[in-house]
């Protein structure tokens, strides 16, 4: 498969990329076979499939959110959005593997300029995992720092260069700091096997261990000092769109966009499978002609598509956010987690209809809908979606309420 090196270099550095993002989200399309192909075995193994990375490679996406100074692509948020939610179509494992790539490089492309340098300086495209919590320790040394910590749910740890772990400062004295992101090469990483769950086994999200492993100043961001994005008068490596989005609502409405296309996908096999289906001791011969089934099938789909829409809506905000550099306000923010819980709302609710309409068949091992069904119900449980979490926000912002209960980047 040809890659788009090309748009690279044709392509002004005010706005988004747009010729490449075309061909991107098409090539996310034409991958549908091999993904789906793969998903029963990656989800069998618990992590993606070389095959399926060395495609996903090929195909240019890990490039999509690298800033277009260190050889990127320099796409908008809607670009990423849309090919995470077709790679999801296939397996929502491939899509939120994706989206912790692209959202784990955008975050590293934000550093101060030693810490970008120190990533992407050598002209190699670094593949970064990254987890937050629980922080890990940080301790002061000539030169850097020696880094410990066990970090679980790491998706996509498998087959990154580089892991993107929360840490605090511990000092000689005993003090402790709030700290930021260290940047450690999987080389110097144990990964242990920790991930046995019900949803997105194929995402590989273990625990990872590093234990005394020396890091130098550069691979150290600083996040409780310099605050997210510090972007200061004498910075160099900066000046994209992507460089001016919000944190918390682009890592939040790209992942939303996954269990999305999970969820149209589950809607077009259901709605395909009714035809001709029959329905067990009533006299339906045929499901598609049961009245109560199509008004079931039809509030399924409005719900699904009245998400996508609210969720596009946001993804459209983060891209012009990046176009203006003008901050969301508080108010902002908080409707825009809260529209982000209505749309995990609307899916949760969609797809339970829709397995209730597909029947006790789907749930065999051998139907790929009970594998869209598991990630797409699991992964909107992920922290950053809890529904009653993005209300409490927009209730208290309404309310003039402060503080309110998360950090505003998380928000």
């Amino acid at each position: 498969m040809a890659t788009a090196t090309a748009w690279k270099t044709e392509i002004a550095d005010t706005g988004y990329n747009e010729k490449a993002e075309k061909e991107l989200v098409g090539r996310a399309k034409e991958l549908y076979p091999v993904i789906l192909k793969g998903a029963e075995t990656c989800s069998d193994k618990g992590r993606l499939s070389d095959e399926v990375i060395d495609a996903l490679t090929d195909a240019g996406f890990w490039d999509m959110a690298l800033p277009r100074r260190w050889g990127g692509y320099g796409t908008s948020c809607r670009a990423m959005s849309l090919v995470g939610a077709e790679l999801a179509r296939a397996d929502p494992s491939v899509g939120w593997v994706y989206t912790v790539y692209h959202g784990s490089t955008w975050a590293a492309s934000l550093t101060p300029d030693a810490t970008q340098e120190a990533l992407f300086g050598d002209g190699g495209k670094a593949v970064i995992c990254a987890v937050a919590n629980p922080p890990g320790k940080l301790e002061p040394v000539d030169g850097g720092y020696i880094l410990t910590g066990r970090w679980p749910y790491a998706s996509g740890c498998y087959h990154a260069d580089w892991a993107q772990v929360g840490c605090n400062i511990h000092h000689p004295d005993g003090r402790v700091e709030h700290g930021g992101n260290a940047y450690v090469r999987m080389s110097d990483v144990t990964i242990e096997d920790t991930w046995h769950m019900i949803g997105m086994k194929g995402t590989g999200s273990n625990t990872i261990v590093v234990d005394k492993v020396f890091i130098p100043h550069a691979q150290f961001d600083y996040v409780a000092k310099n605050g997210m994005a510090n972007h200061h008068p004498g910075k160099r490596h900066v000046g994209e769109p992507q460089d001016y989005w919000p944190f918390m609502p682009f890592l939040r409405a790209t992942a939303h966009c996954v269990v999305g296309g999970a969820a149209l996908e589950i809607l077009d096999r259901v709605t395909a499978a009714m035809h001709g289906r029959k329905i067990l001791y009533t006299t339906y011969n045929d499901q598609s002609q049961c009245v109560n089934a199509q008004a079931q099938l039809g509030e399924a789909a409005a719900r699904i598509q009245a998400a996508i829409a609210v969720t596009l809506k946001n993804v459209d905000l983060v891209d012009q956010v990046g176009l203006t550099r003008e901050p969301l306000t508080a108010a902002q923010r908080a409707l825009s987690k809260a529209e982000g819980s209505i749309a995990v709302d609307l899916v949760s609710q969609a797809v339970d209809k829709l397995m209730f309409l597909a029947g006790s068949s789907a749930f065999n091992d051998a139907n790929h809908l009970q594998r869209l069904y598991r990630d797409c119900v699991f992964g909107m449980r992920h922290t950053a979606n809890l529904p009653y979490v993005g209300y409490e926000i927009l209730g208290k912002a309404l309310l003039g309420i402060t503080p309110n209960i998360a950090h505003p980047d998380f928000i």
